[in-house]
């Protein structure tokens, strides 16, 4: 199916002036971050929600996802499947990285080459090993080759895939590229002040006329308690994940607002299924009785969450809307419980990264109540892979939004064998994913999803908890148009008047 261009969605914003050093009437977007930097600007090797959310606005993919979720063209025009495992981009032409290099088919060989070279280091090279090679057609039509047939392909780049430029890295060298990034995007690496933020200017060369709207973008490295009176001060516009226990003093403020997005992110769960007592089906089925997820919610996100069956949420490819929560029933956990060999409980060593912690804590002082016991380690998101890989726990947790807009990847993280975040496996689990990540024809994919999605759910496969509400705290006068995988683009960012 060939897919026309579509009209881009545009959002509008406000902002004080900027941090880059611009005309005297220009003005910037102030963008609130959390402490600390990032390791890298390359694209390639990075894979945080804080890396994603810079480098989204300097690189482009080949694809990108609109606001509410759906593939809209970015560097591609358009789209289809000659073959099972081959798939044709179209690509937009007249488009240039910001060292004024032309972006053409030889950028995309190249870009998928390097994503795939183990020697890169690309964290998430576990989500795009479906791709095999690009084989260029001519000089603005690209064959992107699978080793199977792969139903997520657009999703993967989409989420994943930024392009970046051949000539600059080889003449440059990975580690200046990392410092020093140049995309296609709708800003260009301005300055890098470690410890303090990183600014972007305006590309005034941008593929899709008219934009950006603002002379610059500044993300601000700021400490959790100093952020909400950097927003009351206007060294920054707006805070993308406002504590819910803030959002009175930020709707009492004349010049503040506070809008709320419901969107694919929620805690995941990684559960030893392989050995011990969480190997026990009654035994998971009792963890999720005895969750109380609308206290949760309440004492975690302030009432910003919608109780969830599974790991998918409402809105992503592959949720099934049929399945309903686990009820909260303590006598039902204990019966569970007992069944499954543990009448007295049980005490197990819980990994937990730092921003699941108030979340980690509640959930834990609901397990106790019928005799399960979590021995609380909390490492950070650099440290979490490593501590993971010891093998010491038997419960990980941690809030994972899913960029993919696919509930394949949260299950796939957590479920499915050789993820670097799972326990072993289930070979059914694995079986049926692989089916349906190959079943290309339309709408049979997706049905085979959802029934994955019954499956994670009978096998109660983690601890399901919540599909989180998104938060914003921002100037008034910002016309503000969140996004669903909570990572949003400011490309169409605009003043509605004059800077401050």
């Amino acid at each position: 199916m060939r897919i026309s261009v579509a009209t881009l969605l545009l959002l509008l914003f406000y902002s004080p002036p900027a941090f880059v050093q611009l005309r005297p009437e220009a003005r910037a977007l102030n963008v609130c971050m959390d402490i600390p930097d990032p390791v890298t600007l390359d694209p390639q090797k990075q894979w945080s929600e804080k890396n994603h959310t810079i480098c989204s606005q300097m690189f482009d993919s080949l694809v990108r996802f609109s606001p509410d979720g759906k593939i809209e063209p970015a560097l591609a025009v358009s789209w289809e499947r000659i073959e099972p495992n081959r798939m044709r981009f179209t690509l937009r032409r007249g488009v240039v990285f910001h060292n004024g290099e032309s972006f053409d088919s030889e950028t995309v060989r190249f870009t998928i080459e390097r994503y795939l070279k183990p020697e890169t280091g690309f964290p998430a090279r576990y989500f795009i090993e479906p791709i095999n090679h690009a084989e260029i057609i001519d000089s603005h039509t690209v064959d992107i080759v699978t080793t199977y047939p792969d139903a997520l392909l657009l999703n993967r780049f989409a989420s994943l895939m930024f392009m970046v430029p051949p000539k600059y890295i080889k003449e440059k060298g990975e580690e200046y590229f990392s410092g020093h990034p140049v995309g296609t995007g709708a800003f260009k690496f301005h300055e890098w002040k470690k410890g303090e933020a990183i600014s972007l200017s305006a590309n005034r060369e941008y593929w899709l006329k008219g934009f950006p709207k603002t002379d610059g973008l500044v993300f601000k490295f700021i400490s959790y308690k100093d952020q909400l009176e950097a927003l009351f001060s206007g060294k920054v516009d707006i805070i993308t994940d406002l504590p819910g226990t803030q959002t009175l003093k930020v709707r009492t403020n004349p010049k503040l607002m506070v809008m709320k997005k419901t969107s694919f992110s929620t805690i995941s769960f990684a559960l030893r299924l392989d050995s011990g007592p969480l190997s026990n089906l009654d035994v998971r089925k009792a963890l999720n009785h005895a969750v109380d997820k609308e206290s949760l919610i309440r004492y975690d996100l302030l009432g910003n969450g919608i109780p969830i069956a599974t790991f998918s949420m409402s809105g992503e490819i592959g949720h099934n809307s049929s399945l309903s929560p686990y009820e909260y029933n303590l006598e039902k956990a204990k019966k569970h419980l007992a069944k499954g060999g543990y009448p007295n409980g049980f005490s197990v060593k819980f990994l937990v990264k730092e921003n699941a912690e108030r979340a980690a804590r509640i959930i834990a002082a609901n397990l106790k109540k019928i005799g399960v016991y979590l021995d609380i380690t909390l490492v950070s998101d650099a440290d979490m892979i490593g501590e993971f890989k010891s093998g010491k726990y038997d419960i990980s947790m941690g809030r994972c939004p899913d960029p993919m807009c696919h509930s394949y990847f949260v299950q796939s993280i957590v479920l499915l064998s050789g993820s670097p975040y799972a326990w072993g496996g289930d070979k059914k689990f694995d079986a049926m994913l692989s089916e349906m990540t190959s079943e290309v024809r339309l709408g049979e994919s997706e049905k085979m999803a959802e029934a994955i999605d019954k499956y994670v759910y009978d096998n109660a496969m983690g601890i399901f908890n919540y599909q989180k509400v998104m938060v914003y705290g921002l100037d008034k006068s910002l016309h503000f148009t969140p996004y669903v995988t909570g990572i949003p683009l400011f490309f169409s960012a605009e003043f509605s008047g004059r800077g401050k």
